[in-house]
């Protein structure tokens, strides 16, 4: 009995540090590709502090955009919150560090399902984009837990399932539209899927596309090299440390001065309170790279292990990779819907002002960024260059005033911060919705099979044939 008590002890400590779960969970993967001793040493030790850095990172995201919310909260009885992926992770891992440990388990095994219905159900896609895979699980967990108030198993079962689902109906639905123009190389694996669906329609509808006789728009190189001389702002926007200093110095700053001197010296302490406003957006900025860093050493790990476990069961599958792999395809493009998104997520925040919303979403920068460029792209391929510029002001008004009831019915406006990709503001904000009225965990797994269900119907058919019609290329 005290073996036994003493073995559970020893789980209990292992579950509870989330930097030990990721550390077996690269380490069994290491040891199904067959790695040599030196090799899965390397990759557990790396994942561990990895994790580690990420947490520290958390911590330091966490002091940087609070005392702003809370100022603003106190001078307008506004809840201000951050529209940026990694400031909602680490709000979560922030409010919830009893349950923040499963979150590597429900990444495997949702990994794991992913792989299992790409072999053996009709949707051949397996997502590889491995730190959206763990901004997602994070939020799963949270979101289980807010809605049906469960943990242990229930939690594990209903959250990995969840991923699994997501991340097979999502890239299939995005490869119906990626696939005409892509072909059967990849498709996009991350949570801003609906921002390329939303964009190949609204193309679709102003480039008076035609299903018998498609056509898709290419920039010329002539064009490309007009933006590569003309438009060297634009490399601010290519680098995220810069962009994410410059918006965050303005937002956080611009917020902390309307909240008033008094309040913005009692946050500051002795520090100079013009002094102290102006470095928040710095501070926000140091706390993002840092958490990078951490995601970016420990996916190092993951990646491989995931995608050498994937080839050998799933061969053939289509890979759903990070949206950067979409630029290339149409580069001008790419800049002009991530303009369009920056104009639709500032028209949504003064919608926000003027109905007097509660909640105040402040736009972030990466969601932003990389969202419109997805939809530039897409937009661009259906219905040439004023469809990108349109379809990326969409997508930030979807991203602001979907993205806040979301943040509204997920319980993230308690904590000042969510997620910014336009998914939350679309099919999440759909079932946050549903498991609201649910209040049942299984019912909630059931619509889960459901929905996975219908996705087979409707998908299935572009995996049924390998090649793909040649179609027309029009220059734009």
């Amino acid at each position: 009995m005290n073996i036994f008590t003493g073995i559970l002890n020893v789980f209990k400590v292992i579950a509870g540090q989330i930097e030990l779960v990721m550390g077996i969970v690269v380490l069994i993967g290491l040891i199904l590709q067959k790695k040599k001793a030196v090799d899965v040493v390397m990759g557990v030790v790396k994942a561990i502090v990895g994790v580690m850095i990420l947490k520290q990172g958390s911590t330091l995201l966490q002091s940087a955009y609070r005392p702003v919310m809370d100022m603003i909260k106190t001078a307008f009885n506004i809840t201000g919150v951050v529209t940026e992926n990694y400031a909602g992770m680490a709000a979560i891992n922030q409010a919830i560090p009893t349950l923040i440990s499963v979150v590597p388990i429900v990444m495997l095994f949702g990994f794991l399902l992913n792989i299992l219905l790409a072999r053996f159900g009709p949707l051949k896609v397996v997502f590889l984009t491995a730190h959206t895979m763990l901004a997602f699980a994070t939020l799963t967990v949270w979101l289980v837990n807010w809605f049906f108030k469960v943990e242990g198993v229930p939690l594990i079962v209903a959250s990995s399932l969840f991923c699994g689902i997501f991340w097979t109906v999502m890239p299939a639905w995005v490869y119906n539209y990626s696939k005409p123009f892509v072909g059967e190389s990849f498709t996009l694996g991350h949570i801003s899927g609906t921002a390329a669906v939303i964009s190949s329609g609204i193309g679709r509808a102003l480039g008076k596309y035609d299903n018998n006789n498609p056509k898709f728009y290419e920039e010329t190189e002539e064009e490309a090299e007009q933006v590569s001389r003309a438009g060297s702002f634009s490399k601010i926007f290519n680098d995220s440390t810069v962009a994410t200093f410059l918006l965050m110095t303005i937002v956080l700053g611009l917020g902390a001065f309307l909240s008033g001197k008094d309040l913005i010296q009692q946050a500051a302490g002795s520090t100079n309170w013009i002094v102290y406003a102006l470095e928040l957006g710095g501070s926000f900025t140091v706390g993002i790279v840092v958490l990078l860093t951490g995601v970016r050493i420990m996916i190092a790990e993951l990646v491989p292990a995931f995608k050498g476990i994937s080839e050998k069961v799933v061969p053939g599958a289509v890979p759903a990779l990070d949206m950067p792999v979409f630029f290339p395809l149409a580069p001008i493009s790419s800049v002009l819907g991530f303009l369009g998104a920056f104009i639709g997520e500032f028209l949504g925040f003064a919608v926000l002002l003027i109905i007097g919303s509660p909640i105040l979403m402040i736009p972030g920068i990466i969601a932003t960024f990389f969202d419109g460029g997805i939809a530039g792209v897409f937009g661009f391929k259906y219905g040439g260059k004023k469809s990108a510029i349109i379809s990326g002001i969409v997508v930030g008004l979807v991203q602001i005033l979907g993205g806040v009831i979301f943040t509204k019915l997920s319980g993230l406006a308690t904590l000042g911060a969510t997620y910014g990709n336009t998914d939350f503001g679309s099919t999440m904000a759909i079932l946050a919705a549903i498991m609201n009225v649910l209040k049942n965990i299984w019912l909630f797994v059931a619509l889960l099979i459901v929905i996975y269900g219908i996705a087979c119907v409707l998908l299935k058919k572009n995996f049924e044939t390998k090649e793909y019609n040649k179609v027309e290329q029009v220059k734009a």
